[in-house]
């Protein structure tokens, strides 16, 4: 089959060192990690061929970023957004996608701390989830300060260019299912680009209207337990 003006995602590691002068930013000698998540809708047309029924049980597929939390990551979530989604709904499906990776493994990965108005991208001690504004093409990103291989805050934007819905209508980004690959990337994997992998959570392609990546496969569990174990 062919893929046409399929929406994608993909990961741009950007790690810069800041001095210490920079403190409001990251502490000396500590690392800023930028996983964006990219969106496409030019009209591509390539080849695309993905298993014709859903596999994600038995494909065991996974990569792992250089950074993890190796402490539970206290997270906050900004409900505020321009589309009229009852914040509650908007809790609710940010704390079910953590949930999911938690259900995994005995480790606790997440924890919720509450709601906040601080907002996702600013080095404020704070793990927030947000709706915000960025460029074009850009369904969500990531944000992840480390010091070596050990992450110490992460923040994640939802792109207010695109509509999202807390139900996977057409033609929006789906909350729980965009936060719960979103999720992925704090518990240390990476995406996945091969189309044998399109049925797993961290697969690096979306569309609008889905919400299969709400539950997680074969690869995403075997990733997380292989940072934090069963």
């Amino acid at each position: 089959m062919k893929r046409a003006a399929f929406v994608f995602l993909a990961i741009v590691l950007v790690a810069l060192v800041f001095p210490a002068s920079s403190w409001a930013m990251a502490a000396p000698e500590q690392v800023s990690l930028t996983v964006v998540e990219m969106a496409s809708d030019r009209g591509v047309i390539s080849a695309f061929s993905i298993p014709p029924s859903d596999d994600s049980s038995t494909n065991g597929d996974y990569r792992l970023l250089r950074y993890h939390w190796t402490t539970t990551a206290a997270y906050w979530v900004n409900t505020a957004n321009p589309y009229g989604l009852d914040p509650s709904g908007v809790l609710d499906a940010v704390r079910a996608s953590a949930e999911t990776w938690d259900a995994e493994t005995s480790f606790a990965v997440f924890s919720y701390s509450g709601t906040t108005t601080s907002s996702a991208g600013v080095r404020d001690g704070l793990n927030v989830v947000s709706f915000g504004s960025y460029k074009a093409g850009v369904i969500g990103v990531t944000f992840i300060w480390s010091t070596g291989n050990r992450v110490v805050e992460t923040d994640t934007m939802l792109n207010t260019y695109y509509v999202w819905s807390l139900t996977g209508e057409p033609g929006k980004m789906d909350v729980q299912n965009i936060m719960t690959h979103e999720f992925g990337h704090w518990a240390g994997l990476a995406d996945l680009y091969k189309d044998r992998d399109y049925w797993l959570t961290m697969y690096g392609y979306s569309n609008f209207g889905i919400t299969y990546q709400r539950t997680l496969g074969l690869g995403d569990v075997l990733g997380l337990r292989a940072v934090y174990g069963p």
